[in-house]
């Protein structure tokens, strides 16, 4: 039987649990029983396998995501206790979410609402500082959100100016190196997620008018899988058939059947091997396949040679 489609691997769990095609107690539980090794498998983990957590190659992606530069033309204008303020230089763009620092006073705030090519805005709370006109700002984007796509980050991002590796951290961590009350404009250092898909940045971008490039690696997200010659697993059709092997583990787990060890074994026996070349893939993407390594210690930092040219140690 091949394993192309749910409905293939639905039609073969039934046929192994001696279960009729149709009409089965078991014909909509084996649904949900595939999208729960489906989505704990694609996890990199598995009830199957706890010992070991695999970064699947089949599952990453890659997206690009464009830093958008600080905006500081013009002047503001402010007025002390009051949640207004008024742009000399109108945004063309919505600066909804902006961080706004204005020269001589050292908060920050967010623009809580903003109209694209509007002067005027709202701040997240009144201003805190002396009432001013015609003071020079900075307005920067520091929140951004992921693809859609993304289920979690799996790498640094990379850049292509300045900071060519841009390593993530905890929002605590970004906190301590990177405070708020110190943002300023500048090609971001590092970033921390601040949930699944959204990601604040060190810097507020470049001062100088341009975006940035930046691309980042991700594992991406895994959709339920229905009863449907239209539903296909993300898992390589040649690793398909393990999907099945731990659904049937399910199935005789609830039949109380004595069969459900073996199937449990094959379940593990051919995840193992899932592993073993997905392992495999890597290292041979990485450059290491047959390359010879020193063992630790042998090395000497002198060669010793005979006068017939025989070397010693």
């Amino acid at each position: 039987m091949p394993y192309v489609t749910t409905r293939d691997l639905k039609k073969d769990v039934l046929f192994r649990a001696s279960e009729a095609q149709s009409g089965s107690a078991y014909e909509t539980p084996v649904v949900d029983y595939i999208n729960r090794v489906y989505k704990s498998l694609c996890t990199g983990a598995s009830e199957f396998l706890p010992e070991y957590v695999e970064d699947w190659w089949w599952l990453r992606g890659t997206a690009p995501l464009t830093i958008i530069p600080a905006i500081v033309a013009g002047t503001i204008d402010v007025v002390k206790d009051s949640a207004t303020i008024n742009l000399s230089v109108a945004p063309v763009n919505t600066v909804q979410d902006y961080r706004l620092r204005v020269a001589g006073h050292p908060e920050l705030f967010i623009i809580a609402a903003h109209s694209a090519g509007a002067g005027i805005a709202t701040i997240d709370s009144p201003y805190t500082g002396p009432s001013v006109s015609g003071a020079s700002y900075q307005l920067m984007k520091v929140i951004y959100t992921l693809s859609s796509s993304v289920s979690s980050l799996i790498s640094p991002m990379v850049g292509f100016m300045g900071n060519m590796r841009i390593n993530g951290m905890s929002p605590e961590a970004m906190d301590s190196a990177w405070p708020l009350p110190y943002l300023t404009t500048g090609i971001p250092q590092a970033f921390s997620l601040e949930d699944t898909r959204t990601v604040r940045f060190s810097h507020g971008g470049r001062a100088d008018g341009y975006s940035m490039r930046l691309e980042y690696r991700f594992r991406s997200v895994v959709e339920d899988l229905l009863d449907s010659d239209m539903s296909i697993p993300l898992v390589p059709i040649e690793y398909r058939h393990i999907l099945a092997d731990m659904a049937l583990t399910h199935v005789m787990l609830g039949k109380n059947d004595d069969r459900s060890n073996a199937h449990a074994l094959a379940a593990r026996t051919g995840l193992a091997g899932m592993m073993k070349e997905n392992r495999r893939r890597m290292a041979k993407m990485g450059g290491n396949a047959g390359h010879i390594y020193v063992r630790p210690g042998g090395v000497t930092t002198q060669v010793l040679r005979t006068e017939s040219g025989l070397i010693i140690g």
